[in-house]
């Protein structure tokens, strides 16, 4: 065995049996180590994929609000339908499905009783998207599957000329 002295130190090379023995350590150090590696990385994902999904459907309820205050109804038979248009539309692809659609919903409040009322003017309205699922891409322990995702936007109806819109569906 040949040693190499640097300063104070000794540094000994392994030998040849040693280094036969201590084949396999690398593998199992990585393995080891790539396992809490890739769970930071896709809880990283998941993470910003959860929070950018809650911000786009916020921003997408707060126009879905914007456009109801004003009284429009442009792309659907009710009014209401007009205003799920827009915050699909505003959802980036997100609400496109059948189940994610469902998730949509206009509700009139009077603000005085706190009761369901309609479109007229002076009510609430209420935009929101309750309980849309988003699975994650890591199957992590102990985590509710799917996450629940909810956004919600309350404006007051403002004075809309002529005859109020229909609403399909008074939620």
């Amino acid at each position: 065995m040949s040693e190499l002295v640097l300063g104070y130190w000794s540094v000994k090379k392994a030998s040849a049996s040693r280094k036969a023995r201590s084949g396999g350590a690398e593998l199992i150090e990585f393995a080891l180590l790539m396992v809490p590696i890739f769970l930071m990385t896709f809880m990283i994902l998941d993470l910003s994929m959860v929070i950018f999904i809650r911000c786009t459907f916020q921003n997408a309820v707060r126009d879905g609000v914007r456009y109801a205050i004003t009284g429009a109804n442009s792309t659907g038979p009710g009014q209401d339908d007009s205003i799920k248009a827009v915050v699909k539309t505003d959802a980036l692809g997100f609400l496109n499905g059948t189940t994610a659609a469902a998730t949509m919903h206009v509700h009139w409040i009077d603000p005085v009783t706190g009761a369901v009322a309609n479109n007229s003017m002076g009510n609430i309205v209420e935009v929101s998207v309750e309980a849309y699922k988003y699975s994650p891409l890591a199957p992590y322990l102990r985590l509710g599957y799917p996450l629940n995702v909810w956004a919600r936007a309350y404006d007051v109806m403002q004075y809309v000329p002529g005859t109020l819109p229909s609403i399909t569906k008074v939620e």
